[in-house]
């Protein structure tokens, strides 16, 4: 017999349908091809705590801040830090003649600069298009303390110097 607040498995696989989709985006824009794997992750996760799964305008929210744990748990297991070195040394290298590639990754640089929790409200509201409320509870802050985090990292990116003059070499006129 169930308790009143466990997910049937026809509610569950609704749950997966309608949110593993962006869910799995979500993990693909930063693990790449380990992104399937981290997804079947979250979702037995999921399945394991159904009976405490929040209310239902919650659920994928909370999906997203499981993903985010494993992510981070993923992160410190095969040494994220090292490769992202590597990584920067290697755009720091390339000849600034490429525009696209040297935009994408003054603004990677930009975002780097930011705290990690910063720089995840960021992405999470940029994209992943999830509201405030929903990137707070992924992050676990409070709604306020996100929104005004969110407000601030904006504004440190909006003064970041080499991202002001990307902005203005890379104006498109009116």
């Amino acid at each position: 017999m169930t308790g009143p607040a466990t997910v049937t498995a026809e509610a569950f696989e609704a749950l997966y349908r309608r949110t593993s989709p962006e869910v799995l985006g979500f993990l693909r824009r930063r693990v790449g091809d380990e992104a399937p794997d981290l997804l079947a992750d979250v979702y037995v996760l999921a399945w394991e705590k159904r009976d405490k799964l929040p209310a239902e305008w919650l659920r994928r929210a909370w999906l997203f801040g499981m993903a985010r744990r494993l992510l981070l748990s993923h992160s410190r297991q095969t040494s994220r830090d090292a490769a992202a070195e590597v990584g920067a040394a290697l755009l720091a290298s390339q000849p600034p003649h490429e525009p696209e590639q040297s935009v994408g990754a003054t603004v990677r640089a930009a975002l780097m600069r930011l705290a990690e929790i910063d720089r995840e409200l960021i992405q999470l509201t940029e994209w992943e298009q999830l509201s405030i409320t929903e990137a707070a509870v992924a992050t676990g802050l409070k709604p306020g303390t996100a929104r005004v985090r969110l407000h601030r990292a904006r504004t440190r990116l909006a003064q970041d110097p080499e991202l002001a003059a990307l902005v203005t070499t890379t104006a498109i006129p009116r």
